[in-house]
C-alpha cells in the first residue's frame, strides 16, 4: 500500500508543480493583459484629445471660411460698384472727347 501512496503522492506533487507552472503563466498573462489595457487606455485618451483638437481646428477653419466668404462677397460687390462707376466715367470721358473733337473740327480753318 505504501507504494501506491508513494505513487499517488508523486502524482500529486507533479500536479502541484504543474498547477504552480500554470499559475505562473496565468500571472504572466494577467500582467500582459493589464499592460495591454493600460496601453490601450493611453491610446484612447490620446486619440480623444487629438479628436477634440481636430474638432477645434475644424471649427476655426469653418469660421475662417465664413469670414473669407463674407469678405469675398463684399469685395465682389465693391468691384461691381467700381465697374459701374468706372464704366460711367469712361462713357462721360468718351462723350467729352467726341464733343471736343467735333468742336476742334468745326473751329479748324481750311487755310491753317
Amino acid at each position: 500500500m505504501t507504494i501506491k501512496q508513494d505513487r499517488t503522492q508523486s502524482h500529486l506533487d507533479q500536479i502541484g508543480v504543474r498547477v504552480d507552472q500554470i499559475g505562473g503563466k496565468v500571472d504572466q498573462l494577467s500582467d500582459k493583459v493589464d499592460s495591454f489595457i493600460t496601453h490601450t487606455q493611453r491610446l484612447f485618451t490620446k486619440a480623444g484629445s487629438e479628436i477634440e483638437e481636430t474638432k477645434a481646428r475644424t471649427e476655426r477653419l469653418e469660421a475662417l471660411m465664413l469670414k473669407l466668404d463674407r469678405s469675398f462677397e463684399e469685395q465682389k460687390s465693391q468691384f461691381q460698384e467700381f465697374q459701374l462707376t468706372t464704366g460711367a466715367a469712361l462713357e462721360r470721358i468718351d462723350r467729352v472727347l467726341d464733343y471736343l473733337l467735333r468742336q476742334q473740327g468745326g473751329n479748324q480753318n481750311p487755310s491753317s
